[in-house]
């Protein structure tokens, strides 16, 4: 497109407004009554290094309002401003060299018919009009306010964050290897006592009765035809424990954990299993005469009968 800058341009001693440097803005360019762009501010840069723009020549944002280059020293690349200088000559010469394309496309002997085309004037003014209209959908884009949250993430504040992360993760690390070295593990040889563990162990048929084993851990221990009569297993962890044909007998289970346990043909007359956990236990068979089972899941329990428990059963097998 071409046009005359209307007259709205500054004076010379008029300051410019303040500039976000650039980074941001899409430059409209005048020379030779000759409107063209919008270019990001690198572009303005390489025309300046390439002479296709002077310091003189005209910019605007708008198309409105006008200034000369030379009012704005972001646009002017360092290698322009330090060429009074024999080095800065020399830098301004090598940044020609690196930046004129038309070089680069004369090193083909038979170039394309689109390049032809585009050597016969001046290639960069008019655009296309999709490359402007994606030029300036990426200024929108980058105009964007920022999310709220993304502000948190400038400054010490993540590496503060992160090292506050580490701190727990090692924390946490260090509390597991304390609990691993304080648990040494199950110990089958140790006597029956409050709180033995004896997870996974195998104590088949043995003689523990009246036996104090109140919070034991019988995690998958193997009591089958053991002989617990009258003993204290309250908040014993009994999971998964096989107590088949085991002999119950009056022992106190109140609160204890039987959540999967195999109390097939097992004897529990009289025995105490408040509050105590049986979903999913296997009860066929079990002589429960006498039993107190206030407060006691049976949850999906299969019953003395066979039958299955509904699954909010609590007190009895409903």
């Amino acid at each position: 497109m071409s046009s005359d800058p209307p007259d709205t341009q500054h004076e010379p001693n008029t300051p410019p407004p303040e500039s976000g440097e650039g980074r941001y803005e899409l430059w409209y360019t005048h020379r030779d009554g000759q409107v063209c762009g919008p270019y990001p501010q690198r572009q303005i840069g390489r025309f300046l290094i390439l002479g296709r723009l002077h310091p003189r020549d005209q910019v605007s944002l708008d198309r409105e309002t006008w200034w000369r280059i030379d009012q704005r020293p972001h646009l002017i690349p360092e290698e322009l401003q330090n060429a009074h200088t024999p080095e800065g000559r020399e830098r301004l010469e090598q940044a020609r060299l690196r930046e004129d394309e038309r070089l680069r496309e004369r090193r083909h002997d038979d170039p394309p018919a689109q390049t032809g085309e585009r050597r016969k004037g001046d290639r960069r003014c008019p655009e296309s009009p999709e490359a402007l209209v994606h030029r300036q959908q990426w200024l929108e884009i980058l105009q964007r306010p920022l999310p709220p949250w993304s502000q948190w993430m400038h400054g010490p504040r993540p590496w503060i964050a992160g090292a506050a992360s580490v701190v727990i993760a090692l924390a946490v690390l260090i509390g597991f290897a304390l609990q691993f070295e304080q648990d040494p593990g199950p110990d089958c040889d140790q006597p029956a006592a409050p709180g033995v563990n004896w997870n996974y162990c195998d104590k088949a048929g043995a003689d523990l009765r009246e036996a104090d084993l109140r919070g034991a851990s019988l995690h998958n221990t193997r009591l089958a035809g053991a002989r617990l009569h009258e003993a204290r297993l309250t908040d014993a962890d009994l999971r998964f424990a096989d107590l088949t044909l085991a002999a119950l007998d009056r022992a106190e289970l109140g609160a204890a954990n039987l959540t999967g346990a195999d109390l097939i043909n097992a004897r529990l007359t009289g025995a105490n299993l408040e509050n105590a956990n049986l979903e999913h236990a296997n009860l066929t068979g079990a002589d429960l005469a006498g039993a107190r089972l206030d407060g006691a899941h049976l949850g999906r329990s299969i019953w003395i009968d066979g039958r299955f428990c509904a699954r909010n059963s609590i007190g009895s097998c409903d």
